[in-house]
C-alpha cells in the first residue's frame, strides 16, 4: 500500500474520512473516524489499505489505544477485509458485524474463494488477504447503540440486500447515516454511479425494501463507503433505485437469450472506457453485479 495515496477528509466536527487507497486508487473507498471521549472506525478496507488507514488515524491524533470500536456494514472484502490487520494494531478494539457473518471473520476459509470468484481474477491481487480474528473480540451489530461521549451516539440500522448481512449505522449526532453498499455507489472522480448486486447471496427484494425504508427516513447526509458525505440524499436514493431499475430490465430481456454474455451486458448496463482510470473497478463491478442479479433471477424462476 502507497500511504501517499491517504487523504484525510473533513465531514464535521467529530467525523474525518480516509481516503485509504481501497484498490489502489483514491475515491473508491473511505473508512470513517467517530471521534466522542471513545474512538469508533466505520468500515475496515482490505488488507491493503490498513497501513494508510493507521497513517490517518496518526496524523489525526489517535492514538492506537483510544480506538474501542471497529464497525463493518459486512463481510465483503472491501469492507472488512482488514479489520483483522486493523484489531491487531488496536489493541482495544471490538469489531463489530452482523452476528450470521462473524464466523467468517475468526474463520475466513469459505469467504476468501466466494469473493475470489465474484470479483475475478483481474482485480483480485487487489483486495490482499485476511487475518482472522478471535471470536472473543467480535460482537454482533444488528442491535448495537453505542455512546461514544460528547453527545455522539451510533445505532444500527439493518439494511439487507446487497448482502444478506448489511447494517448501516446512525451518526445521531449529525443525522448522518454511514449506508455502506445498502443504496449505491457514488465515485465522482470517476463519473461512476451505480448499485452492485453480488453473487452469491444477493436479494433484489430486500434491496428494493431497503431502498424504500431509507426513502421513509429523515436523513441528513448519507455517508458512502464508495464513496464521500452527500447531502443529497433524496437524489442519490432515487438514482440508486433508478439505476436497479436499469439492471433488473436488463437481465430480464437477457434471460430470454439462451447464450448470455455476462462481461457484454455489464458493457451495456455500465459503459465505461478501457483506458479510465477506474476501468478495471467498473468492469469487474458491473460484471459482478449482472452475475449475482442473474443468479438471483434464475433461481427465483427455477431457471436452470
Amino acid at each position: 500500500m502507497n500511504i501517499h495515496i491517504m487523504e484525510l477528509i473533513p465531514i464535521d466536527t467529530h467525523i474525518s474520512a480516509i481516503d485509504h487507497g481501497l484498490l489502489g486508487l483514491p475515491g473508491v473507498g473511505a473508512c470513517y473516524v467517530v471521534q466522542g471521549d471513545a474512538v469508533a472506525l466505520v468500515e475496515s478496507g482490505t488488507s491493503l489499505t490498513v497501513e494508510a488507514t493507521l497513517a490517518g488515524l496518526a496524523r489525526l491524533g489517535v492514538a492506537p489505544e483510544a480506538v474501542e470500536h471497529i464497525l463493518l456494514t459486512h463481510v465483503h472484502m472491501d469492507h472488512a477485509g482488514g479489520a483483522g490487520y486493523l484489531a491487531a494494531a488496536l489493541p482495544r478494539a471490538r469489531v463489530y458485524i452482523h452476528s450470521a457473518s462473524a464466523p467468517h471473520l475468526s474463520d475466513p476459509s469459505r469467504l476468501i474463494p466466494s469473493v475470489r470468484r465474484a470479483v475475478g481474477e483481474a482485480i483480485w491481487p487487489l483486495h490482499g488477504a485476511i487475518l482472522p480474528i478471535a471470536p472473543e473480540r467480535l460482537s454482533a451489530a444488528e442491535h448495537l447503540r453505542l455512546d461514544l461521549g460528547r453527545d455522539v451516539i451510533i445505532e444500527a440500522l439493518p439494511t439487507p440486500g446487497h448482502s444478506p448481512d448489511h447494517i448501516s449505522y446512525w451518526d445521531r449526532r449529525s443525522g448522518g447515516l454511514f449506508i455502506g453498499d445498502a443504496a449505491g455507489l457514488c465515485m465522482p472522480r470517476y463519473g461512476l454511479e451505480l448499485v452492485v448486486t453480488p453473487p452469491p447471496a444477493y436479494d433484489l427484494v430486500a434491496q428494493q425494501q431497503t431502498i424504500a425504508l431509507l426513502r421513509g427516513q429523515h436523513i441528513e447526509r448519507i455517508y458512502l463507503t464508495h464513496f464521500g458525505a452527500h447531502k443529497e440524499v433524496a437524489e442519490r436514493l432515487a438514482r440508486a433505485d433508478e439505476c436497479l431499475q436499469d439492471l433488473v430490465a436488463l437481465v430480464d430481456a437477457a434471460l430470454q437469450d439462451p447464450g448470455i454474455d455476462v462481461a457484454a451486458l455489464a458493457r451495456r448496463w455500465l459503459p465505461y472506457p478501457d483506458e479510465a482510470p477506474a476501468a478495471l473497478v467498473a468492469q469487474s463491478w458491473g460484471e459482478m453485479s449482472v452475475a449475482g442479479l442473474l443468479r438471483y433471477e434464475r433461481k427465483r424462476r427455477a431457471i436452470p
